[in-house]
């Protein structure tokens, strides 16, 4: 047991010695440029302005929310109230104004030999394709079918 305790107390000791040799070495030449030290200066002004203008938000924001809140606890109290409010909205809805038709539409015509048969108007002619300045001309806009202004009533699979 005297070995065992002998190699590692002397093991111990160059390892203490190794790292003091080791801690005493010179430091090796700085590879980072002034110019990238005060791009980093830079960028870290930047980032500490936008945490301060994040900050600003946060708390303006959270000064909203506490408004939002109060404003629904307010609401929360009161559901009788709210109650009679939205059916008074709910029964004006139902009062609006039917669009007046403009002149631009067809009335749906029937072909004789077919009573109660709708057709559809004649469909007009697209525009023609227009190209951005700069392009070869090939690039078209696909046409549009023209809408059905006319209110008849589609027939289609029940």
């Amino acid at each position: 047991m005297g070995n065992g305790r002998r190699v590692r107390l002397i093991g111990a000791a160059c390892a203490v010695i190794a790292m003091g040799v080791a801690g005493c070495a010179q430091a090796p030449a700085c590879k980072v440029s002034p110019v990238e030290l005060e791009e980093l200066r830079e960028d870290i002004a930047n980032l500490q302005k936008d945490l301060k203008s994040a900050q600003d938000r946060r708390a303006q924001l959270t000064a909203d929310l506490a408004a939002k809140q109060a404003d629904l606890a307010e609401k929360r109290g009161k559901p009788d109230e709210l109650r009679a409010q939205l059916d008074q909205v709910k029964k004006g809805v139902g009062k609006t104004e039917k669009p007046k038709e403009s002149k631009e539409t067809k009335p749906a015509t029937t072909k004789p030999g077919t009573p109660g048969k709708e057709t559809k108007p004649a469909a007009t002619t697209p525009k023609p394709a227009t190209t951005k300045p700069g392009t070869t001309g090939k690039e078209t806009k696909p046409a549009t079918a023209p809408r059905d202004t006319t209110g008849a009533a589609k027939k289609g699979p029940s």
